[in-house]
């Protein structure tokens, strides 16, 4: 698979399949190979585009001075190299946000939007925001830890998530620490909340529920965009495509049907003798954003 100079920078991508495109954008530090399930998932029914953003994977340098608008720039430079018209996006975290950015400044290209695990700002509203902020900053120096001292911390992390342990495993050798820390330098100054209402193509936000701090900034985020909803995925983690990746492709499925961007799945089931049934319950909360939430039921096939 190519690596191309874009907007003055190389981009490494990777295409699998046809049809409607769809563009997954990793989250900070880690590379494209993170959305292997989701790959293999949509792969016979879209034309699905993977690439290593900025400082991450085989592509180019991050700089001190490299904002959000360059990320958002170099993926449109890569569609309109690739000839593609419009697609639908989805990105996780950091991914997330560079997703934003591209769906704001480039809303032609821009035919869905998937925001998973994400956020829109960094401004601390109360203490345990502001904890959160400052956890990023102090965490920042962990990316040019010894391999396998951060190989350590993840495991022992993602212990309740093991398929998420084991592509984090293979993601931390790639990883490039001083340009990682460049990374979460230049996510302190994103503040698009006010600005998300511009967005009109359909979103859908999928967070993972085993942080509260985390459903919270997404119902925020979900609410500055006009008729986007909100899925809470149960016993999930950022990254939920990892923590929990056959509800969140059944999630993209399913929403890509619903705005006729039809996709299906062929995937390997975890357990081939366990069926699974899905029941999606719809309400607003008290903030007035559209919640889902799953309801997985098993169910032994004989």
């Amino acid at each position: 698979m190519p690596v191309q100079r874009l907007n003055s920078t190389d981009i490494y991508y990777e295409i699998h399949g046809e049809g409607p495109a769809v563009v997954f954008i990793p989250g900070v530090a880690v590379s494209h190979g993170m959305w292997a399930p989701q790959v293999a998932a949509f792969q016979n029914s879209h034309q699905v585009i993977t690439y290593d953003v900025r400082g991450t994977g085989r592509s180019g340098k991050m700089a001190w001075s490299t904002r959000i608008e360059d990320h958002a720039r170099d993926l449109a430079s890569l569609l309109r190299f690739l000839k593609i018209k419009e697609a639908a996006v989805c990105g996780v975290s950091f991914g997330g946000v560079i997703a934003q950015r591209f769906a704001l400044n480039y809303p032609r290209l821009c035919r869905a939007l998937i925001l998973v695990d994400t956020f829109s700002e960094l401004k601390p509203r109360d203490r345990e925001e502001a904890s959160l902020w400052l956890m990023t900053w102090l965490a920042s120096p962990m990316f040019l830890l010894p391999k396998p001292w951060l190989t350590s911390i993840l495991m022992d992390f993602y212990e309740p998530w093991p398929y998420a342990q084991q592509v984090l495993r293979a993601e931390v050798p790639k990883i490039r620490g001083l340009d990682a820390v460049k990374t979460r330098w230049m996510i302190r100054k994103v503040d698009f909340t006010r600005t998300l209402a511009q967005i009109q193509c359909p979103c859908l936000g999928i967070v993972g529920g085993e942080s509260e701090l985390a459903i919270r900034m997404m119902k925020r985020l979900i609410k500055a965009i006009p008729d986007a909803s909100l899925q809470v995925v149960p016993d999930s983690f950022d990254p939920t495509s990892l923590c929990q990746r056959e509800e969140f492709n059944c999630l993209l499925a399913d929403f890509f049907h619903r705005i006729g961007w039809q996709a299906g799945m062929d995937v390997e089931p975890l357990y081939p003798n366990v069926g699974f049934t899905h029941k999606i319950e719809r309400r607003r909360n008290p903030e007035g954003v559209r919640t889902y939430e799953w309801k997985r039921e098993r169910k032994w096939v004989r």
